[in-house]
């Protein structure tokens, strides 16, 4: 497991551990400076991704967990974060934005991509042509979605890696990019605070469009089989689970209560269970839910803050970061919640487990 640990400030580092005990836990990267969170791993395992403002400007590095070597992968003058791997680590996109502005997000940026070893850097979009977000890959790694705000109007863009041109995804202004199915054929979306409101799936070429949903609807997750998509609601007030079947020949289903909010969720490996964090017991829990029988299994239970749960890629374990000492640790429980192990142990905040 990879993972974020923050000592003092913002300053954090990047480690590793084995994932059934928590032993050879080592830093890949050192303190006293800011190294991103949300490692992402190479191919074979020997390497992991992440972003760091060491040199004065955030770049983003690779680390080697045989040598602990690091390497400079954008070497620039300017900011490069949000480093996201394509699924079958070959590829890294990222934004570039002016060194040291400090205000992600409200600048005009740029979308660039580039081989995993840093070579063939190639950008996307133009500086001028809005403040871009939410890059998705495709499952194939042949493509990537993304959302763009340019003069208070926001838009949806893909771009095929092979023909490297830009072009709407659909001519509405959606407000947030969703999952992308497995089978890599739809792409999913939200548009908000409009009469247009709800959950959209449109073909990645652009064509056959439909609205799922028709209220205050955001982050929607493709099941593993493509058959339904999960997604949180504020339609009652706080924010509850639901789940529809993409072919609409049935009504969306409210998974969960509502009462509190949930939050962070996603599909287990095979599609059965729901794995999201709730609040209705007074403070952050983790859960799942059965999205068949509507059966809801309360994971953790203490009065610590229990949050940022990750299925492990064989669905059996799941890892997530609790307060219960005093301090954000990472945890691994069974997939129903038995056999909880604490794997970090010190005076640290960790954050952000990757399996």
């Amino acid at each position: 497991i990879a993972y974020g640990s923050s000592v003092t400030g913002s300053d954090s580092v990047i480690s590793v551990m084995d994932a059934a005990d928590g032993s050879n836990q080592t830093h890949l990267t050192s303190y006293n400076q800011l190294d991103g969170v949300d490692p992402a791993w190479s191919p074979d395992g020997t390497q992991i991704a992440f972003y760091s403002d060491r040199d004065g400007n955030l770049e983003i590095y690779s680390a080697n967990l045989d040598n602990g070597t690091e390497q400079n992968l954008t070497n620039s003058r300017e900011d490069e974060r949000f480093p996201t791997v394509s699924k079958d680590r070959k590829m890294i996109v990222f934004l570039t934005e002016p060194k040291n502005t400090n205000i992600a997000g409200k600048i005009d940026n740029i979308v660039e991509t580039m081989n995993a070893d840093g070579t063939d850097r190639f950008a996307l979009t133009r500086r001028s042509a809005g403040v871009h977000s939410d890059t998705r890959w495709s499952p194939d790694g042949k493509r990537i979605v993304f959302l763009v705000e340019h003069q208070g109007e926001r838009q949806i863009l893909i771009s095929p890696l092979d023909t490297k041109e830009t072009t709407l995804l659909t001519t509405i202004a959606g407000d947030g990019v969703g999952d992308w199915s497995d089978d890599g054929q739809s792409v999913a979306f939200t548009v908000q605070n409009s009469d247009k409101q709800g959950v959209y799936i449109r073909n990645a070429d652009g064509v056959n469009e439909r609205r799922l949903t028709t209220g205050p609807d955001s982050e929607p997750v493709w099941s593993p089989d493509g058959s339904r998509i999960a997604f949180i609601s504020t339609r009652d007030g706080n924010s509850a689970i639901f789940v529809i079947n993409v072919d609409g020949k049935s009504d969306e289903e409210k998974i969960t209560d509502g009462s509190e909010s949930e939050y962070d969720v996603s599909w287990a490996p095979n599609g059965r269970k729901l794995l999201f964090v709730s609040e209705k017991d007074g403070n952050p829990e983790i859960y799942t839910a059965d999205p068949d029988s509507l059966e809801r299994t309360r994971l953790t239970n203490n009065t610590a803050i229990d949050k940022q749960p990750v299925w492990s890629p064989d669905g059996r374990k799941i890892a997530f970061v609790s307060n219960l000492d005093g301090d954000a640790e990472i945890f691994v429980m069974d997939a129903e919640g038995a056999n909880q192990q604490r794997i970090t142990n010190n005076e640290s905040a960790d954050h952000s487990p990757s399996w």
